[in-house]
């Protein structure tokens, strides 16, 4: 396999560049309200050079959730706490979530923004691997009940209740950390054996 060359690798960079200015844009306006031609103003580039890397606004929106895409990242979190108690499988989970959904705030908030179009191409491409962060999370704590830590319930709506506090504070800009022992203890109060 060939290294590549100077050339590949500012395609590369230029590609990258237009995947954020994308995703920024997208994010604050909604997609629907941005156009290749407002994409090309901000990044200062000719329309015809972002249709060379994207055959249209559909495969540009496509591209950017690929690239942004928080839930390959909180897989491998919910990976890593399947092994642990139930306390310290989701005092884990929630901080390292709790670092990663900052980072990701723009691709959440263009995710909401799009929970309102009732056409988005993004939502059909985000939900089956949203609903698979799920299932894989509801099975970890349904291990967990089942290994009698835990009382029996519907693990996913336990998910949905917490992941969705996380995620409201990303998108109202207000800090995760801080809230994450109170949302711990409501979460356990509500599931933990008495």
């Amino acid at each position: 396999m060939n290294s590549p060359t100077k050339r590949d690798l500012q395609a590369e960079t230029r590609r990258s560049q237009l995947l954020d200015i994308a995703l920024a844009l997208f994010a604050e306006r909604g997609v629907e309200n941005v156009s290749i031609k407002d994409l090309a103003t901000e990044a200062v580039v000719a329309q015809g050079l972002i249709y060379h890397y994207f055959q249209s606004k559909d495969k540009l929106l496509s591209a950017v959730f690929q690239r942004h895409n928080p839930l390959p990242q909180i897989r491998e979190i919910i990976g890593e706490i399947d092994a642990l108690p139930a306390r310290e499988g989701l005092v884990l989970f929630a901080h390292r979530v709790a670092a990663l959904l900052p980072e990701k705030r723009l691709i959440l908030r263009l995710l909401a923004r799009e929970l309102l179009s009732p056409r988005s191409n993004l939502l059909v491409q985000a939900f089956p691997s949203r609903e698979e962060a799920v299932i894989e999370l509801s099975q970890y704590l349904q291990r967990r009940i089942d290994a009698g830590e835990l009382r029996p319930h519907q693990p996913r709506i336990s998910v949905h209740m917490f992941v969705s506090s996380l995620l409201t504070l990303v998108l109202l800009d207000q800090p995760i950390e801080p809230m994450i022992p109170q949302l711990l203890e409501v979460l356990f109060e509500g599931i933990r054996l008495s």
